[in-house]
């Protein structure tokens, strides 16, 4: 069941813990100890008392998380109508929700929520036919916090590339099932961060970093990113690498594919908005690619192609929006 507490807006959450504080209590915090950082930025010096809570694999960070952790269930346990607030959430939640259906080839693919599942669970149905589970990432993690990001059925109908994410990390993995079969095969590839995966044959891009240093998957900062060509039935270190630029190191690379597969679209990003984009033409051997749209000022984004022809979607002067 999900944390329904979440759902209830911080100024609720101030509301209601300051009615309900006990009276007189006051509140003995965990002792976070001092020490002598100081930092200088452009001449002027900085103290950072607290730095060593930024390492938080170390034993003495855990310690002190997990006793205001303590304090605060503590405090929380005391608010008299707290598992009313609780029980009539899950009330209201608990009924059945459907994402937007696919149509791939002859069958259907969507996703559904009983009601208090953690995850979405994935279904396919053929015409005529009742649906049935495809993929259910509730059984992936006995607590439920494994989440199905995102999916994508090759262009031939044999195979789903699906990607998986642990614990809301932006830390993702990609595995691959035979859609004839349901079994999962044994594809597992790593370390995939804003990504996709987009069929070209039997096999697909995705975009990743290098494997991080051990102890440092959660703390370093995200440099080269690169885009991949990985063969179904093949181990990752063999994957195609078909795209990376070290002169940009904080730049993110993405390549889609058109429908008909007949293109391969990389879109070139360095913030949440604007990007440039490249087409390489697929049924040309040893083609590369050629550029579209440069800078980062506009969104550009290949919508799809009618044979040669390729719509391109911009608000490069058009705020609202359009395609040529």
């Amino acid at each position: 069941m999900k944390n329904f507490v979440s759902l209830i807006s911080i100024s609720i959450i101030i509301m209601i813990l300051s009615s309900c504080a006990p009276k007189g209590e006051k509140l003995k915090y965990p002792a976070a100890r001092k020490v002598d950082q100081v930092d200088e930025y452009f001449g002027v010096k900085i103290a950072d008392p607290y730095r060593w809570l930024e390492d938080d694999n170390s034993a003495e960070t855990a310690e002190w998380v997990k006793a205001e952790n303590e304090l605060t269930q503590a405090y929380l346990a005391k608010i008299p109508f707290r598992q009313k607030i609780v029980d009539r959430l899950t009330e209201i939640w608990n009924y059945p929700r459907y994402r937007t259906p696919v149509k791939k080839g002859d069958r259907i693919y969507f996703r559904k929520n009983d009601g208090l599942q953690n995850q979405d669970v994935l279904y396919v149905m053929a015409e005529g036919q009742e649906p049935r589970v495809l993929l259910d990432p509730n059984t992936l993690s006995d607590d439920g916090t494994v989440a199905l990001s995102s999916w994508n059925i090759s262009g031939n109908g044999k195979y789903m590339g699906y990607l998986i994410a642990r614990a809301g990390s932006d830390w993702q993995e990609i595995g691959v099932m035979d859609l004839e079969t349901g079994q999962v095969l044994d594809d597992h590839i790593k370390w995939v961060k804003f990504s996709g995966v987009s069929w070209k044959g039997d096999g697909f891009y995705y975009s990743s970093y290098d494997p991080p240093a051990e102890g440092a998957e959660y703390s370093n900062v995200n440099e080269n990113h690169k885009v991949y060509y990985h063969t179904v039935g093949t181990p990752q270190e063999e994957d195609m690498l078909i795209y990376s630029n070290p002169d940009y190191p904080r730049r993110n690379y993405y390549i889609g594919t058109t429908e008909d597969e007949r293109f391969a679209v990389l879109s070139e990003v360095e913030s949440t908005s604007g990007n440039a984009l490249y087409i390489k033409d697929l049924k040309k051997d040893n083609s590369s690619f050629s550029n579209m749209a440069e800078g980062f000022e506009y969104d550009f984004g290949v919508i799809g192609n009618d044979g040669d022809n390729i719509y391109i979607k911009t608000n490069k002067d058009a705020p609202k929006g359009m395609v040529y």
